[in-house]
């Protein structure tokens, strides 16, 4: 996956605090799966920004610290979270408090400085339910939420706050998932039904293959070409 495709991956797959007043708190992944009762997985994976600080060898903020030949800079990284439904109807939290951690930097056997990791508090809900609609269809639909208040912290903070390149993967070992881009013409209307809020599911995989559900916050085509790292992407940015 390029750059710019991982650029869009976050950019779309957000979900800010609650009463945040741009963007929305709880993005939605409703699809078709066929089969007379199928099991269903459930896997979701979102980042969430770490700021990095830097720290001289008395304690005060810098730009950067060179230790062992080697520079060391502020800014943001980001670590992924994956939560995972093995059977539905199902639900899952995923709690963090605020917190940090230090690393200690050495030059020639003597402090350099340190590197300060710290992050807010995160509180993600994934939720995921299955409707029958007629024997042998059914609809699953599943929602990853923020559940933490903006409060009145400024925009920095709020985005230490977001769940980032939100996706879900969907696994049916013996179910078949619908096309929504290009259903048969039986279930057209039962796909148009299919209610999607910030995430678009496609098939994935070998083309036929329909056991696997990709809901990206980006439009894809049906069985897009993206290889296993594409989806690691808290790791990857």
């Amino acid at each position: 996956m390029s750059s710019e495709w991982r650029r869009r991956f976050f950019a779309r797959g957000e979900a800010p605090p609650r009463t945040w007043p741009d963007g929305r708190a709880q993005l939605r992944a409703e699809c078709l799966v066929e089969g007379a009762e199928p099991a269903i997985e459930v896997t979701a994976r979102f980042s969430q920004a770490i700021r990095r600080e830097v720290r001289d060898a008395g304690g005060n903020p810098v730009g950067s610290v060179i230790a062992a030949g080697r520079r060391y800079g502020g800014g943001e990284e980001l670590e992924e979270h994956e939560v995972t439904l093995a059977a539905l109807p199902d639900r899952a939290a995923e709690l963090r408090a605020a917190g940090s951690r230090t690393a200690e930097l050495r030059e020639r056997g003597g402090p350099a400085g340190s590197i300060v990791w710290s992050w807010e508090p995160l509180h993600a809900t994934v939720e995921a339910w299955v409707e029958e609609i007629s024997p042998g269809l059914r609809r699953v639909r599943v929602e990853i939420a923020n559940r933490l208040e903006a409060g009145d912290e400024e925009e920095g903070g709020a985005r230490l706050r977001t769940l980032r390149g939100a996706h879900l993967l969907l696994h049916s070992p013996d179910g078949a998932f619908v096309s929504l881009a290009q259903p048969p013409a039986d279930l057209r209307e039962q796909a148009t039904e299919c209610r999607n809020e910030g995430l678009w599911p496609v098939p994935l995989g070998e083309a036929g293959d329909r056991r696997t559900m990709l809901a990206a916050p980006v439009r894809l085509e049906d069985y897009p070409r993206l290889a296993p790292t594409d989806l690691r992407l808290g790791a990857a940015a």
